[in-house]
């Protein structure tokens, strides 16, 4: 069997939906506007990234909010510490740990 990735988009109304299919990979962009863009990209092995960009904030450097690998036995997956984490969830610095230390 030959490696493919295979995506169907739905809108939220139920009125239109597309499924997109490719032997290597599939990245997915949604822009809301005024707020910025989620990416996620997946390729034919498992392995996923997923980025947000606010909106006028383009580097590339920045952005990851986690990488990881699909398998038959389960999901493996990194989250970055502390990028673009609201403070209180899982990813954020703890407000009581003093980086200078």
């Amino acid at each position: 069997m030959k490696p493919e990735v295979k995506a169907q988009l739905h809108s939220s109304s139920g009125r239109s939906s597309k499924i997109i299919k490719d032997n290597t990979r599939i990245e997915t962009v949604v822009e809301v506007a005024g707020a910025g863009r989620l990416i996620l990209d997946v390729d034919n092995k498992g392995g996923y990234s997923l980025r947000a960009y606010p909106e006028g904030s383009e580097d590339p450097s920045r952005g990851l909010l986690a990488v990881g690998v699909v398998r038959a036995d389960g999901i493996v997956a990194i989250r970055p510490e502390g990028l673009f984490a609201v403070d209180g969830e899982q990813g954020a610095p703890d407000p009581e740990q003093n980086p200078n230390v």
